[in-house]
């Protein structure tokens, strides 16, 4: 039987339900640790490694089902959802000609960009050893904010994207009509994030307010993986999901 191993990753007296700590804390680990691949651990060993009652724990799972991030059989367990496993598309399409193509007219504002140290995951995905050029943009329209994106570059293509680049020109057009890259595929994933404090200012949301995560990481042909971006939005304001042949859509009203 697992041990109370996550218990200290919660805050029992914080602002957060106890609920969905858990579940924000499982969706970070699904995909990556071996216990939350295709198939979660019981409601008992889950019970157990957060040291919660079977009530919090049957909450959080809830949560999560509720938004597709796992799906629950009765009488055979709780699984990853299909949102939450990878996906493969052929083309790529810009947040902003999303919400273009949703008869929004969107605006786009650079909220950061600057060389930085990329995180463990971003330089593991592009294959990094040094510093990476972080764009981050924020959209909205006249009803107010709509997202923010976040893209890591290999810094060997930072010379070529001025700041005043990134904020005019979408991430895609930078790639295909600055770089004049071809793009072989992306891999996209979608789960669940909390707001940093940057993010929420924009998004005029509490710092770790639960966002939904739209992370790709784009392959060029002869170049590998040149890009890597995050998409963040607030639970309701998009419905996205992933086709079979790993094609990412948007349904409903942004």
């Amino acid at each position: 039987m697992p041990h109370a191993v996550f218990s200290s990753d919660l805050d029992p007296n914080g602002p957060t339900p106890l609920y969905l700590q858990v579940g924000h804390h499982i969706s970070g680990l699904i995909g990556k640790d071996s216990r939350f691949m295709d198939r979660l651990p019981s409601e008992a060993e889950l019970c157990q490694m957060y040291g919660v009652s079977r009530i919090t724990v049957r909450q959080a799972l809830s949560y999560l089902a509720e938004r597709d991030v796992v799906v629950r059989q009765h009488g055979r367990g709780t699984f990853v959802g299909a949102l939450h496993r990878p996906g493969r598309q052929q083309t790529i399409h810009s947040f902003f000609e999303i919400l273009a193509g949703k008869g929004l007219s969107p605006e786009m504002t650079l909220l950061d960009y600057r060389m930085r140290q990329p995180p463990e995951e971003v330089a593991k995905a592009l294959s990094l050893k040094d510093d990476a050029l972080f764009i981050r943009r924020g959209y909205r329209s006249e009803q107010g904010p709509l997202g923010v994106t976040e893209v890591f570059y290999p810094g060997s293509l930072a010379k070529m994207v001025t700041p005043e680049l990134a904020g005019r020109t979408t991430s895609t057009s930078i790639l295909q009509d600055i770089f004049k890259f071809r793009i072989s595929h992306a891999d996209v994933s979608i789960g669940l994030s909390r707001a940093s404090q940057d993010v929420a200012e924009w998004l005029k949301v509490d710092t770790g307010t639960a966002l939904m995560r739209i992370k790709r990481v784009t392959t060029c042909v002869g170049q590998g993986a040149c890009e890597y971006s995050r998409l963040l939005v607030t639970e309701g304001t998009a419905d996205f999901r992933i086709t079979a042949e790993g094609e990412m859509l948007s349904e409903g009203a942004l």
